[in-house]
């Protein structure tokens, strides 16, 4: 993903990320945060995710990131 977004995208894309934070998740038995899983970034708006992130997380990050990159 390689991509630029505008400031309210963006900051609309970081509180989804942030919500989706606030339930932890189950990873080789410990419960952690989400973005401990995965590293985002914005310039240009990508993201990279740990070896152990679980597929189910990886789906709705995605999905978020695309809710706000996919060309109009």
């Amino acid at each position: 993903m390689d991509h630029q977004l505008s400031k309210h995208a963006l900051d609309q894309l970081q509180e989804e990320l942030l919500q989706l934070d606030s339930t932890l998740i189950d990873i080789e038995g410990r419960q952690l945060r989400p973005s401990q899983c995965y590293r985002f970034e914005t310039d240009p708006v990508h993201v990279m995710f740990n070896t152990n992130c679980p597929e189910s997380l990886k789906t709705k990050v995605e999905a978020i990131l695309t809710k706000y990159t996919r060309p109009a």
